[in-house]
């Protein structure tokens, strides 16, 4: 009783701030968010109003609310506003607000006033609706400076019967944020949609589409903003409602951080007029500092004149904006516009700009009609300009280059390298770096060099490297600029080059590698005479200094080292120069080269790894794969055959032998004996190529039957209760985060290739089916796109060979059921708190999953006077909507009567799904 009596009291709190006699005259409108500090979070918040200018009522006596606690009623405290005519009986009203938040959060500004404008056809009486508009900002100091998105395109719009409405916000975000769209609906209040809104593209209000087919629609570009009803089918005023939202990229994620609420009026009208057309330019691509110039075409089928005006960032932005002439006046048809966009380095960003071209006409008699169109320019940075590279003490590479045109705007320099020349040039739109390079550095755009050490190691004698810039831009607007030309450099063979590891013996003791190497061709003899001599070392691993063993000093360039474990180990080796008895240099490290096999059934794939000095990666030595003919025990060469060339720049280092090359599937009940030659080079003609070096001989059987272990599921969340604390009561979009364990135990299957996750909605046997395929190198996923929380899980492991394991643990969700209805009304026609219905605010008392509620109400002497039930109502309307009358339609006086009330709810828990309810309702007049 307590909780009616405050909601009364604010009610009438907020009546006393308004017009004693409410009036129609709200069409549309939304807020807009500006940041005015760096210093403090003070934000310019702006109202915009439309009305209807056949009303007296003057626009802004509604209530701001902050969403930080703190309220305002708008036209006593705004700084300023502004009212100018649009035509045809619409009025722009703009009211501006100056709020300071005490500190971080996500915050909702809302804003209500009284009352929408009459006969708005899909909503029940518009006439006695508020109208309510919000928008939600972030302010988060990792995020840095954040404004919500602003519209330039008004939202009463003209359309035709029969004729496809569009309609655009000209949204654009300051910031440079992505922008989406999601369509919405009109409010009345936080989180209350208007009475029983319709889709303007339902069967009421239209037919077919403008070419006769049929559903006809009315759908909202995610990206453009697009709003098109196709097509219209009965005259009237309709309101529709959708978001801009805005996401910005945070630690590789898109995050939300904001979004505006616009509610937008639509009119139409029976016309023989016909809508005006516009002729595109195609997009396009320019490199910042390109001056664009363009025109915009458009004609009237009517003959009727058109005007043709320009909205979006470009039009916007304080930095060198864009242009158009003849700007806002109309012209004959068919007429054209000219448009002039200076393009400078600020301009550069990630996303491409949306300059939203409008063309409306000017009938003798009707309604003015409109098209709408999107033309993309995508602004990208110059590419920069490599000047010179030289090779260093310790072999390492200076590269240079120019000062950077754009480095006022860019953040970071980007050194991307690679092993030998690829001449390759960016498609038009194509920023940053190709696949197949390294990034090796950044610097800061002060900087116009960098030092590659190669980590250290120095980069490997005899191979050319090849090197290309790339400017990164900050974010939010982010972006890369066109890479840069390549440059290369051939480092010096001042020390001896190893060409082979190759293993010649498998064996787990007395395998054998061979190891050679070239003199230092590039050597200074007059520093270091000669004669040389070479110590070769050798460490277990791919790299290192694990098990390091001096095995021989030389003068030769060729050494066959012995009694190795081949068969389970890798070496690796390096050679030390020795000029005159003194230790000059040591050569780069070279390892041998690893093959490991995955069984899958009748299958075996062949995975091999090394670290060599040498380019391994060359389209024409392509890596050769050996397979034994005969006996798995005779594992020399000559019982092998060549079943595979492989061409690992594109396939990578990798080859699944299923019997394809000959035809022949492979016999599981057979072992399948293997080895690869690697094939390289260096960049230098006085050896010989290719440098051949073989691996291990590795055998396995393709006979995979083993199944995988049933992993361990968890539900991680979110909680029902917690969850849906801040969800308004019609909120249905959840989600299920999901993680678990795999089992490797026992004999199951440790080659996995991915889980799959089964879904039921009530858990029973023969009730689940595969809702997603989840990757191996996964443990968790996240189900999205969920009308409510309940529902059952399990989870299994599929090995390489597509066997499944058993299911896991079955895990279960349930929905939180809440049905809660007041004990006070006040039926006296002031339209607050007309009728008896069930909390829709504040959330906790929300109805949260309820199928049905059926309801019994009886005076103080037991005669019943109402009887609801919501299965049989239109839409099922679980919220009563009682107003005080009994079943004759007569109101009832004031006083106390009584309540009967069973809900049922949609839940796993058979304990929960129906609840009885018992009280007592007062009626206050």
């Amino acid at each position: 009783m307590k909780y009616c009596y405050f909601l009364l009291g604010v009610f009438g709190i907020m009546l006393a701030s308004v017009s004693a006699a409410w009036a129609t005259h709200i069409r549309a409108g939304e807020i807009i968010a500006e940041r005015i500090s760096t210093q403090t979070l003070t934000y310019k918040i702006t109202v915009v109003g439309y009305t209807d200018t056949r009303s007296t009522v003057v626009f802004g006596p509604g209530e701001i609310d902050f969403g930080d606690g703190r309220t305002e009623v708008l036209n006593t405290e705004s700084d300023f506003n502004v009212t100018e005519s649009l035509g045809d009986n619409i009025e722009k009203n703009i009211f501006v607000i100056t709020h300071t938040y005490q500190g971080p959060g996500n915050y909702t500004i809302r804003f209500m006033e009284f009352n929408r404008n009459a006969n708005t056809l899909n909503m029940d009486q518009s006439v006695d609706t508020p109208f309510y508009i919000e928008t939600m900002i972030s302010i988060d100091p990792f995020l840095g400076v954040n404004n919500s998105p602003i519209l330039t395109i008004a939202p009463v719009d003209n359309g035709a019967v029969n004729q496809t409405y569009i309609h655009n916000p000209g949204a654009y975000d300051p910031d440079g944020d992505s922008l989406a769209y999601v369509l919405d609906v009109p409010k009345q209040a936080f989180q209350r949609e208007v009475n029983n809104y319709r889709s303007p593209a339902s069967g009421e209000f239209s037919f077919t589409r403008q070419d006769g087919t049929t559903p006809p629609f009315l759908e909202l570009d995610p990206v453009t903003g697009d709003l098109i009803w196709d097509a219209p089918g009965i005259a009237g005023q309709y309101n529709v409602a959708f978001r801009i939202e805005e996401w910005r990229r945070v630690a590789g994620e898109w995050v939300r951080i904001g979004y505006v609420l616009r509610d937008m009026q639509i009119i139409i009208e029976n016309t023989d007029n016909r809508r005006p057309e516009l002729i595109m330019p195609e997009d396009i691509c320019v490199e910042a500092g390109t001056n664009i110039t363009e025109i915009f075409q458009g004609m009237d089928p009517d003959g009727d004149p058109i005007m043709i005006e320009v909205f979006g960032d470009p039009i916007e932005i304080t930095s060198s904006p864009a242009s158009y002439s003849p700007e806002s006046v109309f012209q004959p048809s068919p007429g054209v516009i000219g448009f002039e966009w200076q393009t400078i380095c600020n301009h550069v960003r990630a996303r491409n700009y949306q300059v939203r071209v409008r063309i409306r006409d000017q009938p003798d008699s009707g309604p003015s009609l409109v098209d709408i169109q999107t033309w993309n320019i995508t602004v990208v940075a110059p590419p920069p300009v490599p000047y010179t590279i030289e090779q260093q003490q310790g072999r390492s590479a200076e590269l240079e280059w120019d000062p950077y045109v754009c480095s006022n705007a860019a953040d970071t320099m980007q050194v991307w390298r690679r092993i030998n020349s690829d001449p390759y040039e960016p498609d038009s739109c194509e920023t940053g770096i190709r696949e197949g390079y390294q990034l090796v550095g950044t610097t800061n755009m002060e900087a116009v060099n960098f030092k590659d050490t190669n980590e250290g190691m120095g980069l490997s004698p005899g191979n050319t490297y090849c090197y290309r810039l790339v400017a990164a831009f900050p974010f939010p607007r982010s972006g890369e600029s066109y890479v840069s030309e390549e440059i290369c450099i051939t480092v010096d063979v001042d020390v001896p080059i190893i060409t082979n590891v190759s293993v010649e013996t498998t064996d787990a003791e007395a395998g054998e590698m061979l190891v050679r190497w070239t003199p230092p061709y590039d050597i200074d003899t007059e520093l270091y005479p000669g004669p040389y001599s070479y110590e070769l070392i050798r460490n277990q691993g791919f790299m290192g200094q694990s098990n390091t063993t001096s095995l021989v000093t030389t003068t030769d360039t060729v050494f066959t080292d012995t009694d190795l474990n081949t068969e389970n180990l890798v070496y690796n080796y390096k050679v030390i120069l020795i000029s005159e008895g003194e230790k000059i240099d040591t050569s780069s490290i070279a390892s041998s080269v690893r093959v490991d096999p995955t069984i899958i059934n009748e299958a075996i794939e062949l995975n091999w790894s090394f670290n060599v000095p040498w380019n391994n990666e060359i389209a024409s030595f392509p890596h050769l794969v050996y397979r034994n003919r005969t006996d798995p025990e005779a594992n020399d060469t000559e019982n092998f055959t060549l079943i595979a060339e492989v061409d690992v720049t594109q396939n990578g280092f990798v080859f699944l032998d299923d019997g394809s090359h000959n035809g022949i599937p492979l016999d599981t009940e057979k072992e399948y004996c293997y080895y690869i030659v690697t094939n390289g080079n260096y960049n230098l003609d006085i050896l010989s190529y290719p440098l051949a070096n073989n691996s291990q001989v590795v055998c396995a059987r393709p006979d995979d039957d083993r199944l995988p272990c049933p992993p361990v599921l968890t539900y991680e969340g979110p909680e029902c209760e917690a969850f849906l604390a801040d969800k308004p009561c019609n909120f249905s979009d959840f989600y299920h985060d999901l993680s678990w364990e795999p089992d490797f135990s026992g004999e199951c299957d440790t080659e996995l290739n991915g889980y799959r996750i089964y879904f039921s909605e009530t858990g029973e046997e023969g009730t689940f089916n595969v809702v997603s395929n989840v990757s191996v190198i996964n443990t968790a996923t996240r189900i999205e796109g969920l009308l409510e929380l309940k529902g059952c899980y399990y989870i299994t492991a599929i090995d390489r060979s597509g066997n499944e394991s058993e299911p896991s643990n079955i895990v279960c969700i349930d929905n939180c059921p809440n049905y809660e209805l007041p004990n006070v009304f006040t039926p006296d026609g002031d339209n607050v708190n007309e009728t008896f219905q069930a909390f829709d605010n504040p959330y906790e008392k929300c109805p949260r999953f309820v199928e049905a509620v059926e309801i019994n109400i009886y005076n103080r002497w037991g005669v019943q006077v109402h009887q609801y039930n919501s299965s049989l109502a239109p839409e099922n309307d679980i919220y009563i909507n009682w107003d005080g009358r009994d079943t004759e339609g007569n109101a009832l006086p004031a006083g106390t009567y009584y309540y009967e009330a069973t809900v049922r709810f949609n839940v796993l828990d058979e304990s929960l799904r129906q609840r009885k309810l018992k009280g007592t309702i007062q009626i206050l007049k």
